[in-house]
C-alpha cells in the first residue's frame, strides 16, 4: 500500500494485488514490450492493464483502478499515475527501471525482425511466382 495526495490535500491510500503465476509471466514480458513501443494504444492499453490491479481506500471501500474516470478522479496527476503504475509492478517482482534492460531480449529482437521481415517477404513473393510462372517461356520446352 502506497499514499498519494490529492491536489486537495487528502491523502489517499493505494492497495496493490498480486499477479497470478501466470498473469505475471505474461505482465513480465508485456512490460518489455510496452518499454520499447512507441504505439500510443499499446502503451495505454498495459498501464489501464497495470492500474486494474490496484484500488484507492475511499469511505472504507476498495475501488479498482479499472476506467478513465477513477484513474481522473483518485489520481488526479500524471505524477500520481506513475507512482501507482510503478508501485503495482514493483509489487509483483518486475523493476520498472532495470526490468527492459535484459540483453537476451534485445539481441534476440533483431532475429525476431528479421523473422518477420521474411514472412511478409514471402506473402508478397508467393503471387510475384506464381505469375511468372504462367507467362514465363521454358528454354528447355521443344518447340511445336
Amino acid at each position: 500500500m502506497i499514499e498519494i495526495t490529492s491536489s486537495s490535500g487528502q491523502v489517499k491510500h493505494v492497495v496493490f494485488r498480486h499477479f497470478s503465476a501466470l498473469e505475471g509471466w505474461d505482465m513480465q514480458h508485456k512490460f518489455i514490450e510496452f518499454a520499447a513501443s512507441t504505439s500510443k494504444e499499446a502503451r495505454r492499453a498495459f498501464t489501464m492493464e497495470v492500474l486494474s490491479y490496484a484500488t484507492v481506500v475511499f469511505n472504507d471501500r476498495e475501488l479498482p483502478l479499472s476506467t478513465d474516470a477513477l484513474i481522473d478522479n483518485h489520481l488526479e496527476s500524471w505524477q500520481n499515475v506513475q507512482k501507482v503504475f510503478e508501485g503495482v509492478l514493483e509489487y509483483n517482482g518486475i523493476d520498472p527501471k532495470t526490468h527492459a534492460n535484459n540483453p537476451s531480449f534485445w539481441s534476440n529482437a533483431g532475429a525476431e525482425i528479421a523473422i518477420s521481415f521474411i514472412a511478409e517477404c514471402s506473402k508478397l513473393m508467393g503471387p510475384a511466382f506464381e505469375v511468372v510462372s504462367k507467362t514465363a517461356v521454358n528454354p528447355f520446352q521443344e518447340k511445336e
